[in-house]
């Protein structure tokens, strides 16, 4: 039997009114009166007594509705939780982030996705600098929340959902540390600490450029693996690092002086996955995260 002839069936047995099974359905009361004579013939019985007064149920015919209309919302059932597990919100999303603003921001965005979609589950987890473009592609996690600019074929970036003013991390012993503001052209003055060597290139670029905007060359330290890395070996003085101005709200370290560019720009951040295993589920994440982000207030 086809759905469309069990739904007709099933609507003028509840209905026992043509018109109002048709009006139910969506359909004509010809095309119920079609498709039910077409099962009367599949069958070989009448399922329905009707006259130009009314319409009821034969004996076989209310059997067969007990029989059927269990085993259909069975099925209907059954069809309406793969559809919302196909539209994504049925289920767990696993979800990294990079440093403690994004912890903190990725927390509420979770609280109140769950509020809207209560089938949902959100796990986080924190990465480190090296696993959070991995994690996506090892399937540790399916979004990440992390800084920009990201230029990968088989990534997707979501929306800016917030850009922060640069800052360059030195050693409070360092000559710049002292000072209110500093150039871009001062990078030629430190050691820049690398980036993780799986980082994708558009962020190591932007982070740990080779020259700066006059042309001069800039050095370049050993690559680091974890924040925590750049901030040891920034405080003993073996390097410099870009970072963004949470790091004012969430890393101050004695150690440690983060001095304010005056002509770079600002580091934006948002949500990246995989293009191929992108689900509806994601995309309302990430549209949550947006509207947020019009409002939240880092603490």
């Amino acid at each position: 039997m086809e759905r469309a002839e069990i739904e007709a069936f099933l609507a003028l047995a509840e209905e026992l009114h043509f018109g109002r099974a048709a009006e139910r359905l969506g359909f004509s009361t010809g095309w119920i009166s079609q498709t039910i004579q077409r099962l009367e013939r599949r069958i070989g019985a009448k399922l329905f007594d009707r006259t130009s007064r009314r319409v009821a149920l034969t004996s076989i015919g209310a059997r067969f509705h007990d029989d059927l209309r269990p085993g259909y919302e069975q099925v209907r059932r059954a069809l309406e939780r793969a559809t919302e597990a196909a539209r994504g919100f049925d289920g767990l999303l696993r979800v990294g982030f990079l440093g403690a603003s994004a912890g903190q921001f990725l927390l509420e965005t979770a609280r109140v996705f769950r509020a809207a979609h209560p089938s949902a589950e959100v796990r986080i987890q924190e990465l480190q600098m090296d696993t959070c473009v991995t994690g996506l592609r090892d399937d540790t996690v399916e979004m990440v929340l992390n800084t920009r600019p990201l230029a990968e074929p088989d990534l997707v970036a979501g929306p800016v959902l917030w850009s922060e003013p640069r800052y360059l991390a030195v050693s409070s012993r360092h000559r710049l540390a002292g000072r209110a503001e500093i150039s871009l052209e001062d990078l030629a003055d430190v050691t820049l600490l690398r980036m993780p060597d799986n980082a994708p290139a558009s962020i190591a670029d932007d982070r740990v450029p080779s020259r700066t905007p006059g042309g001069k060359p800039i050095a370049h330290a050993p690559a680091v693996s974890t924040f925590m890395e750049v901030l040891g070996l920034v405080g003993a003085d073996e390097g410099a690092f870009t970072v963004d101005g949470q790091v004012t709200r969430f890393y101050l370290r004695p150690d440690v002086a983060y001095v304010p560019f005056a002509d770079a720009a600002p580091i934006a951040w948002g949500f990246v996955w995989r293009a191929a295993h992108e689900t509806a589920r994601i995309r309302a994440f990430n549209e949550t995260a947006v509207v947020l982000s019009r409002s939240f207030s880092w603490r």
